[in-house]
């Protein structure tokens, strides 16, 4: 895992492949469950919440504010629980699932924030388990 921190906070080039892998998953998710569920509209929303994921300026900062801020993560935790227990929006609920899992993944503030500063980022290289403390 720490290849992957190091790689996450090191290349912006990184976090939109990242980024590029939870839309696609999560269309082809959408198609899959379409193509076994026709006529069931209940998937549009979620759908709608997948592409407006493909600007990376707005996925990034979604991901940022969902990983930083507990105030901002309980909300989408509690919607994606109450998407789950409604029928037509279970696609809703695995979306807002997936997006919270991609948002623990990504990387803080703090790291990319350190990972300017040239001192701290050699710190970072000769002892990866501070990089993993920092980056949660």
């Amino acid at each position: 895992m720490a290849c992957f921190y190091w790689m996450m906070a090191g290349s912006e080039t990184a976090r939109k492949f990242y980024v590029q892998l939870l839309v696609v998953f999560l269309l082809v998710f959408h198609f899959v469950y379409v193509s076994g569920h026709p006529g069931e509209y209940g998937v549009l929303p979620s759908t709608v919440l997948s592409a407006l994921l493909c600007p990376f300026k707005r996925a990034d900062r979604w991901l940022h504010r969902i990983h930083e801020d507990r105030r901002a993560f309980a909300p989408v935790v509690l919607a994606a629980l109450a998407a789950g227990f409604i029928p037509h929006l279970y696609t809703m609920a695995v979306t807002v699932g997936f997006l919270l899992l991609a948002a623990l993944f990504y990387p803080s503030c703090t790291v990319l924030a350190g990972w300017k500063d040239e001192k701290t980022r050699e710190h970072w290289r000769k002892h990866s388990e501070v990089l993993a403390g920092h980056y949660y």
